[in-house]
């Protein structure tokens, strides 16, 4: 009888962990190596194919520590679903808890309207060990809808023990235990391959490999090659190489060998690495006879073991053949659009050339910030005279050293850019410009928010790459905050915008349209020129969607929302930025939604709806890593706002001093006034009324000089005394009419939020209850709207239902409006 050692066997018990599968959002397998994680839910996977044909089973392995590798990999996988593939890959990693809720909600749009049980499994999460990345499979595993499960492999634990608890019975969990071969079980498994073995032997080998079924494996192979067991069971990699590899033809050998260097591969990638012709009746064959070579939907993958010992004999060849197969994987991967992989096998060949022309065609674009370190190493140690060769690569590394704020090399770079400019004379014209371009735009970063110099270096830009570009607001809901820079100098500023940016807008085709116009609608909003922010603001957001400016139009969506509380008759800010984030939504610009809740998260403050404010701004030590590195000062005002609203006051001020100095270094004047305010906040609910009224003082003089008070009208009612003090004449009329609206317009939103929490009403149901008590009839409510009559009268009558109105038509608006103003 042929003994078949690579069959695979599954007991009866594990058979039944195993189906509970399908049953759960998530099951977490963990176990250490070799233990028979992946083959047993390969086992699992063919058997589900059978019973559940409809089914779809994915499969991902982890191979490296990088957020962005597995988030590539993902998109890869979606191959299937190419619109969802496409908004995954322009979302990226959904670090932010909304883009989390984004991510949720496309996969359910699109992986529901299958109907399909679909089931994603994740192997060797060990590799991956980011609490990013485990923050994600919490939030999936609690929120995933029934058909969509994860099955999770990992050497290491996966979730803690909080974790845990908090997935409850959502979470199906199997360890070392589940899949140890018992001596019954080893019996089997050798029956089953067709290797008889007496109750001594199995009970021999069950106490010697504790059940680890890699060792129970090379036993039985080495006793079916050898006719006895091995001598010393404990090393496993000289069992290995003993088993699997030295009674393999020389050739099989060394196809073996080489084909452990890629962590997996298909059979094209095979013959690229094996052109003698004979790749895949190779890999049939081995595969027919190495438990530890598996393929799953065309992808071959070695066991981790045997990937290590043939990498050991890989080691071992001379260096021109080690150098030649990683030249050949290189040019594989660079052919397949693998950037990072490309570039590391040139590395590792020490074929410079190619691995900055890789990274040059790239662009970047695979080379987030967590590769910085990656990429100094190989600017240490590529020979300068190969860098000067290849403009584009280093473009790459200005950017990236820009992104870790180290300056001096970035201009050291920018010197040996110009230098390789001079030498490259095979560069046709538009090449030069665009890449001069590229470099110009670069070295303005450094100038940021000085409009004049950045806009210096602009002027000399004739042509661009055509590219996605960061969000030219980098994010922030206010362009005021980033590029007003100088107490006095406001209108200055706002008139070098109006110059300067038409310039830049030209050359980047339209990116930072309509920044000028909010500039200026922030400006007179800050002096409480309510009407002219009104109307700029307006044109802003026209100029940025005439365009797809959308950063620009997020920034005018957050200041409407702000004028909403002062318009007679009041409108919610919300649902405005709600709106917004639709917008940006069915635009697929997916990273602006975190400005949006940074919008949400200062209304909600400015509110004092504290329970209302995203729990990521709201965190102990809330991260930065929701935002571009450059709007840090923003991002803290934001948070500084978010703490006084809960009442953080010694919290507040204790973080004032790290916040002014970022303030200061970044000369963000507008966050540096709110900076002093806020401290002045907390220091006077905390009983410093001197070291408040200082604060206050210091708050005052940088707004002053530009005739900015809105941020004082909308402090804390603490201050009032302390203001009366400093302000005079018409200058404290103007800030007196100003607070007394906000504060009237806070007040009228705190009521329709008693409405919406005791009539269960939804913010665009409060809206049109709101213009119906107004007496506007459903056709002027759709027309301000937007929205079609029919939506209205829909939505009145669910108002009426949850508010308990009944009657004729008149009579239960006239009811809804007396219930409004009465509550």
């Amino acid at each position: 009888m042929t003994v078949r050692l690579n069959t695979t066997y599954i007991s009866g018990a594990l058979a039944d962990q195993l189906s509970h599968i399908t049953e759960y959002p998530i099951t977490a397998i963990v176990a250490p190596m070799g233990y028979g994680k992946t083959r047993a839910v390969d086992w699992w996977a063919e058997r589900c194919r059978k019973e559940m044909p409809d089914a779809v089973i994915l499969r991902q392995v982890i191979v490296t520590d990088s957020l962005t590798d597995l988030w590539q990999g993902f998109c890869r996988n979606l191959r299937s679903w190419p619109e969802l593939k496409t908004e995954m890959k322009e979302l990226g990693f959904p670090t932010a808890p909304q883009s989390r809720e984004v991510m949720l909600e496309l996969l359910c749009d699109a992986l529901e309207a299958g109907k399909q049980e679909v089931f994603y499994i994740l192997d060797d999460l060990h590799f991956l060990p980011n609490p990013d990345f485990t923050a994600l499979l919490l939030f999936l595993g609690q929120r995933l809808p029934d058909g969509i499960h994860l099955v999770l492999l990992s050497r290491n634990m996966i979730f803690d023990q909080a974790d845990r608890l908090r997935l409850g019975a959502r979470l199906w969990e199997m360890n070392t235990d589940d899949l140890r071969l018992s001596e019954t079980g080893i019996r089997a498994y050798a029956r089953g391959s067709g290797l008889h073995l007496g109750q001594d032997a199995a009970a021999h080998l069950a106490k010697t490999t504790e059940g680890w079924f890699s060792m129970v494996y090379l036993n039985l192979k080495t006793y079916q090659q050898q006719g006895r067991w091995p001598e010393d069971s404990a090393g496993i990699y000289p069992l290995i190489d003993e088993t699997l590899l030295r009674p393999l033809p020389q050739r099989q050998q060394v196809f073996l060998i080489r084909l452990g260097v890629p962590d997996d591969f298909t059979v094209e990638a095979a013959a690229y690495l094996w052109p003698d012709g004979d790749a895949a009746a190779l890999l049939h064959s081995l595969t027919a006879q190495n438990a530890f070579i598996t393929c799953t939907d065309g992808v071959y993958r070695y066991h981790n073991m045997l990937r290590s010992c043939a990498r050991k004999k890989y080691a071992l060849l001379p260096e021109a053949e080690q150098n030649a197969t990683l030249a050949r994987l290189g040019a594989w991967y660079e052919r397949t659009g693998e950037c990072c992989l490309a570039a590391e096998c040139y590395e590792k060949a020490g074929r410079w050339d190619d691995l900055l022309r890789t990274v040059g065609q790239d662009r970047g674009l695979s080379l987030g910030p967590e590769r910085l370190p990656l990429m100094r190493r190989w600017m240490a140690n590529c020979p300068e005279e190969c860098q000067l060769r290849h403009p584009r690569a280093l473009l790459v590394f200005m950017l990236l050293l820009f992104y870790g704020r180290d300056i001096p090399e970035m201009r050291r770079y920018h010197a040996l850019f110009q230098r390789s400019m001079a030498l490259c004379t095979d560069l046709s014209r538009r090449e030069r410009d665009q890449l001069e371009g590229e470099a110009l735009l670069r070295l303005s970063f450094l100038c940021f928010n000085d409009i004049s110099a950045m806009s210096a270096y602009h002027r000399q830009i004739r042509a661009l790459i055509p590219a996605d570009r960061n969000p030219w607001t980098q994010g922030s809901p206010s362009v005021l905050m980033l590029y007003h820079s100088k107490s006095g100098g406001l209108d200055r500023e706002n008139a070098e915008m109006r110059e300067c940016m038409p310039i830049y807008s030209r050359v980047a085709s339209g990116h930072g349209s309509g920044a000028a116009t909010i500039m200026q609608a922030e400006t007179e909003f800050m002096r409480g020129n309510l009407t002219d922010a009104d109307i700029l603001c307006r044109q802003a957001e026209e100029q940025a969607l005439e365009v797809g400016e959308y950063s620009i139009y997020t920034a005018a969506a957050f200041l409407s929302a702000r004028l909403a509380l002062y318009e007679q008759p009041l409108r919610s800010g919300f649902p405005l930025l709600d709106r917004a984030a639709d917008t940006l939504r069915r635009a697929h610009q997916y990273r602006l939604l975190t400005t949006v809740e940074l919008g949400r998260g200062w209304l909600s403050a400015l509110l004092g709806q504290p329970e209302q404010l995203p729990a990521w701004l709201t965190a102990e030590g809330a991260s930065m890593a929701q935002v571009f590195p450059l709007i840090e000062p923003v991002f803290q005002v934001i948070v500084g706002r978010a703490l006084l609203a809960q009442g953080q006051w010694a919290q507040a001020a204790a973080r004032m001093p790290r916040l002014l100095r970022a303030c200061t270094a970044a000369r963000f004047a507008l966050c540096g006034v709110y900076a002093h305010l806020q401290n002045a906040v907390a220091l006077m609910h905390l009983g410093k009324e001197t070291a408040a009224r200082q604060a206050l003082c210091e708050a005052w003089s940088l707004a002053q000089p530009d005739g900015i008070l809105l941020p004082f009208a909308e402090s804390d009612p603490c201050l009032d005394r302390l203001l009366d003090e400093l302000a005079e004449g018409e200058v404290q009329e103007h800030l007196h009419t100003l607070a007394a609206r906000f504060r009237a317009g806070r007040e009228a939103t705190q009521q329709e939020d008693n409405l919406l929490a005791r009539y269960g009403l939804t913010e665009r149901e409060l809206e049109i209850a709101g213009l119906a008590a107004q007496r506007k009839s459903s056709r002027e409510i759709a027309e301000i709207l937007n929205i079609s009559v029919k939506s209205v009268n829909n939505r009145l009558n669910a108002v009426y239902e949850k508010m308990g109105l009944g009657g004729e038509g008149r009579n239960k608006r006239q009811a809804l409006a007396k219930l409004i103003k009465n509550s």
